[in-house]
């Protein structure tokens, strides 16, 4: 290719672009096949990954099975299937390593009703037994960590107060290169607290709050009218 475009120069063609027609029917066929629903969770139990959601409107939809089912876009798809294996790296890597405990560990609390599962449980050679929660990030939000995101710190918090733990590691990848960082998380009593407090206020509420609060991919965008 380089010696075509210094062919093309020398005779004096200035501005080509050279591309390759792109197949269109393989790209719409494996969207059509990763096109799904994705179903709210469970209501009438809390769940980490709802409650670290600063919103109250989306934790109280969820919570009361307001939330609707939305559709699942085929490159949402495709973030969620790079998780897993991430995940199953990730195991891999700690069982070569002879520090796997286990993965996906169910913890629950019971008033308020909270559940959840922790990422993975390792033998860490200073603190013992220790929780994981294992996320990936894009360039740009790894090269501004310098602590666990709140939303990620909030869910380990969540998983160290149920199952008491004193310590857990936030551990990212970096999507583009696969570099990694891991920040420590102590149980914080006062931050547990906080989050009861938190559902027992949502569970008290008679009605969803009218403004979102969360981001603006939250989803109790979508909601407009309740029933």
């Amino acid at each position: 290719m380089a010696g075509i475009k210094q062919i093309r120069k020398k005779q004096g063609v200035k501005n080509i672009v050279i591309s390759a027609k792109s197949d269109e029917w393989l790209m719409e066929t494996i969207d059509e096949y990763l096109t799904g629903v994705m179903h709210p969770p469970r209501s009438g139990v809390f769940h980490p990954s709802t409650l670290s959601n600063p919103c109250d409107r989306s934790v109280w939809l969820i919570y009361h099975g307001k939330m609707i089912a939305t559709p699942l876009e085929p490159h949402v798809q495709r973030i969620f299937q790079n998780g897993n294996f991430l995940e199953q790296r990730v195991e891999k890597w700690f069982q070569n390593l002879g520090i796997l405990v286990g993965r996906e560990i169910p913890v629950r609390f019971d008033v308020p009703a909270i559940s959840g599962r922790i990422d993975f449980l390792i033998k860490h050679s200073t603190y013992g037994i220790t929780p994981i929660e294992l996320k990936s990030i894009n360039t740009s939000g790894f090269t501004k960590l310098r602590s666990p995101k709140p939303e990620h710190e909030m869910q380990l918090q969540m998983y160290l107060n149920m199952a008491r733990y004193d310590i857990g590691t936030v551990l990212y990848e970096n999507k583009n290169d696969q570099k990694i960082k891991a920040f420590f998380v102590e149980r914080d009593e006062k931050e547990w607290q906080a989050i009861l407090s938190r559902c027992a206020n949502i569970q008290s509420m008679t009605e969803a709050p009218k403004q979102c609060t969360g981001a603006y991919w939250c989803s109790c965008r979508k909601v407009k009218d309740i029933e």
